[in-house]
């Protein structure tokens, strides 16, 4: 974020270093996401801010059963903002964006970093954003589930949306006026992103 407003990872580095630093040692093991390309044209992923058609309480819920919840070390308070800190977006709030549908089904370094699997996703899983055909998830989806149990068995922490579709938004998102939701939080609201 830069201010009230959602930023991509490549427009936070013109705007603030530091932050930018932080947000990239995310990619840590898994660099090439970085320059990795959704369009023809060039556009990266890093380009586009990634929202998630799926209410964050399903994720939630969904870990806290596996015991896969992130943990806030003893003695520490909760930070102000942590994994499971989420805006509720109206659609109506990406008009004007250009925005893309990101199926998400083949493993690729973003979600397997370490793992022999492509650098890059195929650019046949991203699509222009259809408004009309768009529906929120009303569950996690059984790839993410198989995706958490492969990692618990593994010992490895999950990552957090791998396998779950992506709304990418080639603009910025001001977030003035929105919900600002923990993941615990139950959904009240249909048709946000």
């Amino acid at each position: 974020m830069a201010g009230s407003v959602l930023v991509s990872l490549n427009d936070l580095a013109t705007i603030s270093a530091d932050a930018f630093e932080l947000q990239r040692s995310k990619y840590k093991g898994r660099e090439a996401v970085l320059d990795a390309r959704i369009t023809e044209d060039g556009l990266r992923f890093n380009d586009t801010v990634h929202c998630a058609p799926l209410h964050p309480h399903h994720l939630y819920c969904v870990r806290a059963r596996m015991n896969l919840l992130p943990r806030i070390p003893a003695g520490r308070a909760r930070p102000q903002w942590t994994p499971g800190t989420f805006f509720e977006i109206p659609l109506e709030r990406l008009h004007g964006c250009a925005v893309y549908w990101y199926r998400w089904k083949t493993p690729w370094i973003n979600g397997y970093p370490g793992e022999d699997v492509p650098l890059s996703p195929p650019l046949e899983e991203f699509e222009t954003f259809d408004w009309d055909r768009y529906r929120e998830l009303t569950a996690v989806p059984p790839a993410h589930l198989a995706y958490l149990e492969q990692s618990k068995a593994r010992g490895k922490p999950p990552l957090m949306f791998v396998h779950i579709p992506h709304v990418l938004v080639a603009g910025q998102i001001d977030t003035t006026g929105l919900r600002r939701i923990n993941w615990e939080d139950e959904p009240r609201l249909r048709g946000h992103s």
